[in-house]
């Protein structure tokens, strides 16, 4: 009697190793951004995976419940953006938000009116003509007072081209006269002393802060609320937002900052945290067009002040030496990154 076959179940192909999701995960990324199934198969055996397993994988990851879940959650994303498209377009039928205004000795009450409280960036003059530090400043002043003094930097920017996102790796001290022999002979965006620098530099150049004095619009907490920026001809901060409100301010040279609103935000190619992946040199300053924001553009120099609403994309260059500090000590509520939760998620 012959022995009857066991047929056995051919078991479906599989796109990734079992443990190892990574291609699961950049399924469900193409699928959610809205790549057809049949064009997303065809890419993926495009790249050199099987045309089987391609195909099973991509199948399997529409019928999952789990993206049923995200496809909703990208729905009421898109119709956030959606929302803030709508502050977008109505922003571009305002000629006045179409440039960043410059005003002298401002009032505090309409800066708060017309700027803090309405998110709307601002170039500040007259606001420290008083300090001694327009005057004192320089790098033959802090060679004479702060030479020897160990400051904190940020080095061997160029090496790395997320220098700014991975901040940790490249802090380092030195003399501070070491820094201003660099900054006298050097350009680029090398080294850096940054407001991230500044837990150890508000005590190595203590000396300085009696050369600041109280401004108009903040609050006066201490002697010394400020972050000190200090880089050669050409540094560069990428574009990013931050969580707070901010008043950048020039002592030495000069800086050009351009800026995005905060309601272009689904515009900005947000990689990581608050960094975006759009460069300088491919987002210039212009007007909004197909898949761009509108980005705007001011220079600041010595004694003058650009107000930075929270949420508002900013890159960063220094057009010369340049000397500064931030401020943050508003005198209306501040304190936006607590309810920030996303560190780490993207």
């Amino acid at each position: 009697m012959a022995k009857s076959k066991v047929q056995r179940k051919k078991q479906p192909a599989t796109a990734a190793p079992a443990g190892d999701d990574s291609l699961r995960v950049a399924i469900a990324t193409a699928l959610l951004d809205g790549e057809g199934p049949a064009s997303l198969a065809d890419r993926l055996i495009a790249e050199g995976h099987p045309a089987s397993a391609a195909r099973y994988e991509v199948e399997r990851a529409v019928k999952s419940p789990y993206l049923k879940a995200a496809t909703r959650l990208n729905a009421r994303l898109a119709k956030r953006d959606w929302t803030l498209g709508v502050f977008s377009r109505l922003a571009q039928l305002d000629p006045d938000r179409a440039r960043i205004p410059t005003i002298h000795d401002i009032d505090p009450d309409r800066f708060y009116r017309d700027f803090y409280l309405s998110n709307r960036p601002v170039k500040l003059t007259g606001l420290v003509d008083h300090w001694p530090a327009l005057e004192r400043w320089s790098l033959d002043h802090f060679d004479a007072t702060l030479g020897d003094s160990i400051v904190e930097l940020q080095g061997d920017r160029e090496a790395d081209p997320d220098f700014e996102i991975a901040k940790d790796p490249h802090q380092m001290r030195a003399p501070l006269r070491d820094v201003t022999r660099r900054l006298r002979t050097e350009t680029g965006n090398d080294f850096y002393l940054t407001a991230y620098n500044s837990g150890i530099n508000k005590q190595a150049l203590a000396p300085l802060w009696a050369d600041v004095a109280p401004i108009s619009i903040l609050a006066q907490r201490e002697a010394r609320d400020g972050f000190f920026w200090m880089g050669p001809k050409g540094t560069i901060t990428p574009y990013h937002h931050d969580l707070t409100n901010n008043l950048l301010l020039q002592i030495v040279g000069r800086k050009r900052i351009r800026m995005v609103a905060a309601h272009d935000g689904p515009l900005m190619r947000n990689i990581v945290h608050c960094f975006s992946e759009w460069d300088g040199a491919e987002l210039e300053a212009g007007e909004a067009a197909p898949g761009r924001p509108r980005v705007l553009d001011c220079t600041i120099g010595p004694g003058e002040a650009l107000f930075l609403p929270i949420g508002w994309w900013h890159h960063v260059e220094g057009l010369d030496m340049t000397i500064g500090m931030s401020f943050t000590n508003f005198r209306l509520f501040n304190d936006f990154q607590t309810g920030y939760t996303s560190y780490g998620a993207m």
